[in-house]
């Protein structure tokens, strides 16, 4: 039913102007100090400032996209100091109880260093009786900047995430989130788990959901009170006041799931159907490829200069054997040694790449990002995940038989070979690709088209509460029907100890001894 209506509603707004959104305000939080979630946040925000929205862009990034009612405040640099401070291949070797204590520390240190740059000095000092219609806010990185929704009046927010549907969101929103069947998104696992799988799955999950709200929550509440100098409502229920979830999920890639009405999948919002055109000189060197040519990247976060000397050559030994042209996305301005069917840049196109001819698999860290545009662009893969949400996204793209898994800890010359090997010589894995590509596409609107209308419901609606779940108002014992469950045991047991009770009366009384009371007469 909701599928119909939001085809519905998303087709009618194609074909209409802005309604009652006209010239809203909007405040987006885009803090996450990640290239790649700017990217694909990017788009939403562009779109709406095209479409006559004064947008309000807070970010690392914020400065890269200079358009007409767009202003940008840049939380000023962020980057060098997690650059500096933060070791990315040795945070992915962490054990995963480890690792969400690591993220969520990280995330206090992190939160400071924003609060700390001019940036953020500046929305500060705005008066809080300025008003906002609307706050898009990216969840899950760095939530102290929720403050800021308190301070501007707590108008209707926007949830969005690069990651997809995650725990920490669909939680407070009420949303049906089972790790009977939906694995943890850090865990290399799919909807068919076993047993002992589903055991540690339901064990991570909660844990991490217990670390989030008990501690790690609390730290962020602390910290906006600090530097916003006000008192702070819970966090946990802004989360579960929020309007509408955007979230990126790779359409047939990814395990179906049961949304509510409020959770709007927009995968691959940010990939243009067309791609733009390459430089004249990229465009030049892959047209020449006559075997085609394999794109290797590590993101925007992992940096291939930072691999270790090993690693680095065991790929460099592999390219050299191959007959394809190699296009490297390599953060320095060279490689020691680097084979001539070997072209670094220290940034490139990533989606246009993806959509040349010639291309024949891609390498790549297996970012959310990343496995959307590969699947948009049906392009196999061989994966070299390395933290979070990057096993799992691995483990889909196998299941779906899509590309193949190169360990990272194992490299070798010889085993990246054979995994480049298997992609060249099994042509199942483009088919597979292909066909993967083509249940993303097929969908009667865009996905950016989709988070422009819902936005814009928002605010014609006030924040459209007839969206939300009555489960988000619910105490997790009673989403759980835990008190009822008691009731019912309690009624049961009460049940059992009257009959016991009853029957063991009857007892005494049939089987009383009539000689003794005899006598006693």
């Amino acid at each position: 039913m909701w599928t119909e209506v939001l085809l519905l509603a998303t087709l009618q707004f194609m074909s209409t102007g802005l309604q009652g959104a006209e010239s809203a305000r909007i405040l987006s939080l885009l803090n996450a100090a990640s290239p790649s979630h700017y990217i694909f946040n990017r788009a939403l925000i562009l779109a709406l400032a095209n479409r006559g929205h004064q947008v309000t862009l807070v970010s690392p990034d914020a400065g890269k996209d200079n358009v007409p009612n767009l202003k940008n405040i840049k939380l000023e640099g962020i980057y060098d100091k997690l650059r500096d401070g933060f070791d990315f291949e040795s945070f992915g070797d962490a054990s995963n109880m480890a690792m969400i204590a690591t993220m969520f520390e990280w995330m206090d240190i992190v939160c400071r260093m924003k609060f700390q740059s001019d940036g953020a000095k500046k929305l500060l000092n705005y008066p809080s009786n300025d008003q906002f219609d609307l706050i898009i806010a990216e969840v899950g990185w760095a939530e102290c900047f929720y403050g800021f929704i308190h301070k501007f009046g707590s108008p209707p927010v926007v949830a969005i995430s690069p990651f997809g549907f995650t725990p920490w969101i669909t939680a407070p929103l009420g949303a049906p989130d089972n790790p009977s069947y939906m694995p943890v998104f850090f865990l290399p696992y799919t909807s068919s788990m076993t047993f002992t799988q589903k055991i540690y799955n339901t064990f991570i999950h909660y844990y991490y959901l217990y670390k989030y709200q008990y501690e790690y929550i609390p730290n962020m509440e602390a910290i906006a009170e600090e530097f916003i100098k006000m008192d702070m409502p819970s966090f946990v229920d802004i989360q579960r006041n929020v309007s509408i979830f955007l979230a990126n999920t790779v359409f047939g890639l990814e395990d179906a799931r049961p949304l509510t009405p409020n959770m709007i999948p927009i995968g691959g919002m940010h990939i243009k159907e067309k791609p733009d055109p390459l430089p004249k000189d990229l465009q030049k060197y892959l047209d020449e490829a006559k075997e085609g040519f394999i794109y290797f990247s590590l993101g925007s976060n992992l940096r291939s200069d930072t691999l270790t000397l090993r690693k680095r050559q065991a790929l460099l030994d592999a390219f050299a054997e191959l007959p394809q042209r190699i296009l490297w996305k390599f953060e320095s301005e060279n490689i020691p040694g680097i084979p001539p069917n070997v072209k670094i840049s220290k940034w490139l196109p990533q989606s246009d790449i993806l959509a040349h001819p010639n291309i024949r698999m891609f390498i790549t860290h297996c970012g959310k990002m990343s496995t959307s545009e590969a699947t948009y662009r049906g392009v196999p893969i061989v994966g070299v995940p390395f933290f979070v949400d990057q096993m799992s996204n691995m483990q889909k793209i196998i299941r779906k038989g899509m590309g193949v898994y190169l360990d990272h800890h194992t490299m070798t010359k010889e085993s990246v070979l054979i995994a480049i090997r298997e992609i060249l010589n099994n042509a199942s894995y483009e088919a597979n690709s292909k066909k993967m590509s083509e249940l993303f596409r097929d969908h009667p609107t865009s996905a950016l088209d989709r988070a422009v209308f819902w936005t814009e419901y928002v605010i014609r609606h006030q924040g459209a509460p007839h969206l939300r779940s009555a489960g988000a108002e619910l105490y997790w014992y009673e989403y759980l029907l835990l008190d009822v469950l008691l009731v019912v045991v309690a009624a049961g047991l009460a049940i059992i100890l009257v009959v016991y009770w009853v029957l063991r009366v009857l007892l005494n009384m049939l089987f009383s001894n009539p000689t003794k009371k005899m006598k006693q007469n």
